[in-house]
Formats: structure tokens, C-alpha cells, sequence
């Protein structure tokens, strides 16, 4: 789930002057709400004379909506799901893995029937639970007498509500300090050797180097090897930073950020 804005560092090349002064970075940036690739293809759901069927979902999956879990195979994050209707505009999925819930998401379907919205609490990526919601607007109806969250959805938008990707910069004595409330953390040395990357099972260890005073490049390592770069650039109002994700296998994604301390 790394859809959206994640921590930064960078490395410092300066004359010892100015490596004295407050870096452009240093502070607690926030990630505007993430918009999604144009070219994602909508969402396909079905709920219907008790079954509840996802054929977009990876995997894709039919189970009984009876509130009672159910297996799931083919995906990394769990094992079984529920599904239970609370009432003709809402529903409330359960996943587990192990037997564990690691996902409860509350669907509500708004009183037109054109609009989403979707509260998604994943337990167990971050010391605490963790809330996303996220927004939608019909593409499509459902089959005709299907519940109101049967059809074909387009997302607008994704945000975490309580913030948990607030990320600090601290640049002191050549070294670069960056924490987050998701718990990740490192302090890396400002001349792209590398350092132990904290908190993320995603990442062992991280690289930083500076392209300009207002450019950075993060490469994140598992087990000696660069799955992730990530460039950061202050704008000239130095109230925002734009960052490009690049996982190494094609897939680039672009988003904002805006300093909030």
C-alpha cells in the first residue's frame, strides 16, 4: 500500500559555509491527497442476491456477503475476507491474515448514488492503525435490484485522515535526520554512502545525494540491491516539494507535498 507521498533524504555537497545554514528540506512536510494515474482502469463491484463479487481486485474474487469470512487466495496481504451489509447504502469489509485482521474498510454509498467515499483502516504497517479514505464517482450503474455499491467506480482521490506520513528533515554536521509517524527512520551521512534504513520492511538501508540545493535523489536498498529512487525538488516558493517515485521496474508516479512546520 506505498501509493502515497513517503520520506525523503538527501545528500549535501556545499562549501563548509553554507553547510552551516538551515537547509531548504529541514522541517515537517505533509502529502497533498494522492490523485491517481488517469489510466488505472475503474473499479468493477457487484453485490447481489447475497454475493459479493470484485472482478478488478487483484485477485479478483466472489464470495458470500454474510458477514462471515471467507477464503481469499492469490493475495500477499491476506488470506480470507468478510463482507457485511449494514444497510442499502453501506457496507463494512473485513481482512484477515492468519486470523488477524489486518484491514477493515467501511464503504458508503452516497443518498444519489453517484458518489463513494471509502474508509480504509490497515492495522499492522505502523505502530498504530492507520486511516485512509478515499473518494469515488460512478461510472456505471450496477445490475438492475443490486445494492447501491454495485457498478463501475473512477477514485478521485486518496489522503491519509490523520496524517501519518508527516515527515521531519533535520540537517546537522553533515548528516541528515528524517522521521515519521508511520515510525520509519534513518540518519544518513550527506555523501550518498549508505545507512540503515529504520522501520520499513520495504527498505534495509538508503543512499542520499544532492543534484542541486533544491534537488535531491533517495535510492532505497533491500538487501544490497536499489528497488526505489526517489527525486525531491523544493519550488521556488519553498513551501512546496514535488517528488517523482520510481520503483525500478517502469512504474513512475509523481505527486506534491506542502512544508506545514
Amino acid at each position: 500500500m506505498k501509493h502515497l507521498l513517503k520520506v525523503a533524504c538527501c545528500g549535501w555537497v556545499l562549501v563548509p559555509s553554507l553547510c552551516l545554514a538551515q537547509s531548504l528540506f529541514d522541517g515537517t512536510w505533509r502529502p497533498d491527497p494522492q490523485k491517481p494515474d488517469p489510466n488505472q482502469p475503474p473499479e468493477e463491484l457487484v453485490l447481489v442476491s447475497g454475493q459479493y463479487e470484485c472482478q478488478s481486485c487483484k485477485p479478483p474474487y466472489r464470495i458470500a456477503a454474510d458477514g462471515r469470512d471467507h477464503e481469499v487466495k492469490g493475495s500477499a496481504y491476506y488470506d480470507t475476507l468478510s463482507v457485511r451489509v449494514i444497510d442499502g447504502h453501506t457496507v463494512i469489509k473485513t481482512a484477515k491474515k492468519g486470523g488477524m485482521t489486518v484491514a477493515s474498510i467501511k464503504e458508503v454509498v452516497s443518498e444519489d448514488g453517484n458518489g463513494r467515499t471509502q474508509v480504509q483502516t490497515l492495522i499492522g504497517m505502523a505502530p498504530r492503525p492507520v486511516d485512509f479514505f478515499r473518494t469515488y464517482s460512478r461510472v456505471a450503474a450496477g445490475p438492475s435490484g443490486s445494492h447501491a455499491l454495485s457498478g463501475t467506480w473512477r477514485e478521485l482521490q486518496a489522503d491519509l485522515v490523520n496524517h501519518e506520513e508527516d515527515t521531519t528533515y533535520k540537517i546537522s554536521h553533515n548528516t541528515l535526520s528524517m522521521s515519521d509517524r508511520f515510525g520509519r527512520s534513518f540518519s544518513a551521512k550527506l555523501d550518498g554512502t549508505e545507512a540503515p534504513y529504520k522501520g520499513d520492511p520495504e527498505f534495509t538501508a538508503v543512499s542520499v545525494k544532492m543534484i542541486d540545493n533544491r534537488t535531491i535523489q533517495e535510492s532505497d536498498l533491500k538487501d544490497g540491491r536499489v528497488v526505489k529512487i526517489d527525486t525531491w525538488m523544493i519550488r521556488p516558493d519553498g513551501k512546496t516539494m514535488h517528488v517523482r517515485f520510481d520503483d525500478t521496474k517502469g512504474h513512475i508516479q509523481e505527486q506534491d507535498g506542502h512544508r506545514v512546520r
